[in-house]
This record gives C-alpha cells, structure tokens and sequence, in this order.
C-alpha cells in the first residue's frame, strides 16, 4: 500500500484526481453544423491529400494570425493598452493548430490554459525580479530564462504543454511592451488564444477533423457517473450505461428505439455490432479509444455490406 501511494506521489499526474469529475463532452447533442465545427465525427475521418491540406494551411494560418493582430491593434478597448503589434508566440501556436492538427500539443486544452499559465507564470517571475529595478534592467534575460523554466514545469503539472508557451514566459520578461502591460498581459494572451481556437475549428473542420478532444482522450466522469447511480431514480444499471456514454458512443444512443425487435441490453453478456446499431453490457466501461475501434469496425461493416448490394 505505502509502494502504491508513493508511486502515486513520484509519478504525479493531476488528470488522475480532476478527470473524474470533469463531464463528458455533449458536442454530439449539438445541432449537426454546430458539431461538425467543434470536431465531431459520425464515423471515422480520413485525411485529405497533402496538397489539399497546404493551402488550407496558409488560409487558416493567414486568417487566425490577423484576426489576432487586427484586434490587438484596432480594437476599441485593447489599442489604448498599447500592446505588441502581434504576439511572437502565436507564430508558433498556428504551426500547431493550422498545420500538425492532430498533435496533443495542438488541442484546445494545451493552447488556451497553457498560454494562459505561462502568462500567468512569465508575468509573476517578471515583477519579482522587478523588485530590484537595477538588476531587472541588466539582468532581465535572467527573468526571461526562469520564466519560462518555471512555466514548463508548470506546464508539465496540469499537462497542459505547448511549446508556445515558453516563448510566452519569455516576452513577460523580455519585452518592453508586454513588460509595460504587467497583469493586462494575461487576459489578453486568454483573448488571443481563444480567438486562434475559433479559427482554427472554422478552418481545420472544412476539409479536416479539429479538435481531436476539448480536454482529453482519457475516460472522464467516472465520479459523477457513481453519483447519479446513487440518486436511486430508475435503474442503476441503465443509469450508470447511460452516464458512460462517450462522445463515439452516440450509436447506441441512436440506435435504441423500440422498435426493431431492439432488446433489453442489462442482461446482455456480449457485444453485438450491426451495420447500425451496437449493443453492449450495461456497466462495461468502454474506453473513448475502445469505442473508436468498435465505430472503426462498425463504419467497415456497413461498407462492406453496401457494396455488395
């Protein structure tokens, strides 16, 4: 036991203590343009050729980056701040969510609360080492370098890594402008990240699938899926299958009408796929990686069985 706990300790990860009560994603009960957006697939996408991705790329690339720098340098509200003419960091962050989509590093969570941490960390590290103004303006490169050390590390603890970050913590220190700003800084990194986000699902999900998950690929939920069994309303069984539902489940949601000789799942000790419907015992606690191979099998099925007519 003591083994286990220290293991725990050593190995830390912070998802193991928050995913459980983090909800599922309902994108799949949005309207269908809507979901399409927001990175949801009914079956499994294939890739466009490289020479239709690139000048999506440039396009999307193009489109976030002056987004960001017009309203940095237009807006009503943020001009008067005086804020760089764009972000050095948000260079990098369009490699990622325009061009390598599908990198982890690349996903909602990494770029907006780690953009967000590392301003938060940059800034903080900036005006201690501002406490002694002398050795901040000979020695602010040494600001600059903790900085982004710290904000790594930090990074690494609520895995929210993107490398832009650093670059980010950087700027806090090492550029009179974002100096200027102070605490201004972060809210306005937030904005900017935010906004490359909402280019990039508009973009990326024309001929794309962006984002490959809003918070993790991990099983989440698993504590409220606990707590609504415990509400004792309808059946146990049924409610913990329905609360386990992931995103890439939503074929059994659909599936399950009354008609079609569709059968009582609870006894069900095996899993059924059909062109379209699935069963599975209620309870089994199906992975979003274990479904995605059902769907993958699922989607192959009903191809199959449509060529041959």
């Amino acid at each position: 036991m003591e083994e286990s706990y220290l293991h725990e300790l050593l190995d830390f990860d912070l998802d193991r203590y928050i995913n459980p009560y983090i909800p599922r994603s309902r994108v799949h009960a949005f309207p269908r343009p809507f979901r399409h957006f927001l990175g949801y697939r009914s079956k499994p996408h294939i890739e466009p050729p490289a020479v239709v991705k690139w000048p999506l790329t440039f396009i999307s690339t193009l489109a976030g980056l002056c987004l960001v720098a017009g309203i940095f340098n237009y807006g009503p509200v943020i001009a008067v701040l005086h804020p760089p003419v764009l972000i050095a960091s948000f260079g990098a962050s369009a490699i990622l969510e325009y061009n390598t989509i599908r990198s982890p590093l690349a996903q909602p969570r990494n770029i907006i609360i780690g953009h967000a941490l590392s301003a938060v960390v940059g800034v903080g590290v900036s005006k201690l080492f501002q406490l002694n103004p002398t050795f901040f303006a000979n020695y602010s490169w040494v600001s600059a370098a903790v900085g982004c050390a710290c904000a790594s590390v930090v990074m690494s603890m609520t895995n929210t890594v993107h490398p832009p970050g650093g670059a980010t913590a950087v700027l806090a220190s090492a550029e009179t402008t974002v100096v200027h700003l102070g605490w201004m800084f972060v809210p306005l990194i937030i904005l900017a990240s935010a906004l490359m986000t909402t280019v990039a699902c508009l973009f990326n999900n024309i001929l794309r699938q962006y984002p490959v998950c809003w918070w993790t690929p991990e099983d989440v939920g698993s504590k409220l899926r606990k707590e609504v069994q415990k509400d004792g309303k309808g059946d146990p069984n049924e409610l913990e299958r329905q609360a386990s539902e992931t995103d890439s489940e939503r074929t059994l949601r659909h599936g399950r009408s009354q008609s079609d000789g569709e059968t009582d799942t609870r006894g069900l000790h095996e899993v059924r796929i059909s062109p379209e419907k699935m069963q599975l015992p209620s309870g089994l606690g199906i992975t979003e990686g274990e479904m995605a191979v059902l769907h993958t099998l699922q989607y192959r099925l009903r191809m199959h069985i449509g060529g041959s007519e």
